[in-house]
């Protein structure tokens, strides 16, 4: 089946339809219409400026700008300004083209993608077929140690047909890989020959890399050579690093920055109630703080203990304390995700019973508690702070004693992909989908790996419901599968909730917040004042 991508329109991809062909049929809009760019931009008046710069309120510096190699959500937004991929996600988010103009579906199995001719990489070197292979050569190279290598892993090959076509064969029908694709930086391709990406990244996106000042600011240059026509409208963007809540609010309240987002939603409510101007966009519950446990080695091998660990937490108790009820108890996935729970109290152990945590600790040997040491969490994330806190005062109602050791988010990241921890809390970003956060507890998996994964019913559940390609089937597989985690506590989650809360002035007009909380329309986006 042949999917036209015109160049110069947009469309969309509904990727978990029931049918093969439906699922990847393209539905083509207006380029540039209203509908195209949601809520926000509908509010916009008159022509887009040209020039001017856009300066943005940040929480975090990158932690890399290599796409393949990287982990971290703190370089998302640097990505997803600096490099393209071969489709990206609208502001409705859907799917929609980027360096394809089309694929053909010859089988449930094959996607023959047809690239963009004309298209530079930043460095002047010109895009074609062969970056495609290399990039996901490389990604699926074990030696390069990617993190999307999981998600890519139902790839059997990638052939370049000719200097504008691309082949992918998967090992089976996939409901998650247009998705993947889609998603900086998963899919996000990179040149071929060029070395040193993670500190100078060359990219074929709206904007150059210009310099970085590591705790102070980060700048890009308009891209002049940039494939869609017109922009990007800004001359240049800068991203100003913050370390606090408060100081980027005072920063957006002077207007020394233009936009930025909040972790709190109890801090942005309050900026926004005193500034008319500002223009709002409510997160949406897309991010889980889950406490992994370390399952290779005792204690934590034994189910008996982790089944302790999660009767001794009041999730709800959490959630009301730290963000004041703006979100939800919540299971692995999200409520906004296909399978993702509305309502959790049915769940294995969930229900909050300290006496039958001392009992499982007694029968697992034991009965005068245990000290399972060092909990470690993200220093830089206040509300990780505050959970860890609370959960280290739940834990020791039943006699389960942590010490909250929080520690700088790279050290952190590390700590979680090697395996060298015992208890430890990273809360998930966004995804592009369930799989993506499932992939992790599965054993051939770097993050199920580092943590002592051996459950092969597990991993059968996970991989036949990446196969299964109607909505409703797989929420039912996911459901099963979520169920079967807190069966065996390998995560403890304990709540769902918005990533950020984004804020900007009126004056930053064409700007659209995803629900990813990747500022991707920055490249849509001008400054009329």
């Amino acid at each position: 089946m042949m999917h036209p991508i015109p160049a110069d329109s947009e469309l969309s991809v509904d990727a978990f339809d029931t049918d093969l062909a439906r699922r990847s049929a393209l539905r083509l809009m207006l380029a540039g219409g209203a509908a195209a760019f949601g809520p926000w931009a509908m509010a916009q008046s008159g022509a887009p400026r040209r020039g001017g710069r856009l300066t943005i309120g940040a929480d975090a510096d990158p932690i890399g700008l290599d796409p393949v190699t990287l982990a971290a959500f703190s370089s998302y937004d640097f990505t997803s300004l600096l490099y393209s991929g071969l489709l990206r996600w609208n502001a409705a988010m859907k799917i929609e083209p980027d360096l394809a103009i089309s694929y053909d579906t010859p089988n449930s199995t094959t996607y023959v993608f047809r690239l963009r001719r004309n298209v530079k990489f930043h460095n002047g070197q010109p895009f074609t077929a062969e970056d495609v292979k290399f990039t996901f050569d490389r990604i699926l190279d074990p030696a390069t140690g990617s993190p999307s290598a999981s998600l890519f892993s139902g790839v059997k090959a990638v052939t370049v047909v000719d200097a504008y076509t691309v082949r992918f064969e998967l090992k089976a029908p996939s409901a998650t890989f247009l998705s993947y694709l889609a998603t900086n930086p998963n899919g996000v391709i990179v040149p071929r020959g060029v070395q040193g990406l993670n500190t100078k990244p060359v990219g074929t996106g709206p904007f150059v890399f210009d310099a970085y000042d590591p705790n102070r600011q980060f700048s890009l240059k308009a891209n002049p050579n940039y494939y869609e026509e017109g922009q990007p409208y800004l001359e240049s963007v800068q991203f100003r690093f913050f370390k606090d809540q408060a100081s980027l609010a005072s920063a957006l309240r002077s207007r020394s920055i233009d936009m930025t987002w909040f972790k709190d939603p109890k801090v942005s409510a309050q900026i926004v109630r005193t500034a008319p101007d500002l223009v709002s966009a409510p997160g949406k519950t897309t991010r889980t703080f889950p406490v992994w446990l370390n399952i290779k080695s005792q204690p934590l091998s034994d189910v008996r203990v982790r089944r302790a660990l999660s009767l001794a937490t009041d999730r709800n108790a959490c959630l009301q304390t730290v963000l004041g009820g703006s979100g939800k108890v919540g299971a692995m996935i999200p409520e906004t995700q296909v399978g993702g729970y509305d309502g959790v109290s049915d769940l294995p152990y969930y229900k909050t019973d300290v006496a039958a945590a001392r009992k499982l600790l007694a029968e697992a040997g034991h009965p005068g508690g245990i000290d399972l040491g060092d909990y470690i969490v993200v220093a830089a994330n206040a509300l990780d702070v505050q959970c860890a806190q609370i959960l280290q005062q739940q834990w020791a109602a039943a006699g389960i004693k942590v010490t909250l050791k929080p520690m700088e988010t790279a050290p952190l990241l590390a700590r979680w992909a090697s395996g060298d921890y015992g208890i430890l809390s990273v809360a998930l970003a966004w995804s592009p989908d369930p799989d993506a956060i499932l992939a992790r507890m599965t054993s051939d998996n770097r993050y199920g790996k580092s943590m002592g994964m051996a459950d092969a019913a597990l991993d059968k559940m996970i991989d036949d419901a990446r196969s299964l390609l109607d909505d409703g089937r797989r929420a039912e597989a996911y459901q099963r599968i979520q169920r079967h985690i807190a069966d065996q506590a390998y995560v403890l989650q304990i709540y769902q909730y918005p990533l950020r809360w984004e804020a900007w002035w009126n004056y930053v007009q064409g700007y659209v917040a995803l629900a990813s909380n990747i500022r991707s329309f920055v490249r849509t986006s001008w400054i009329n004042k």
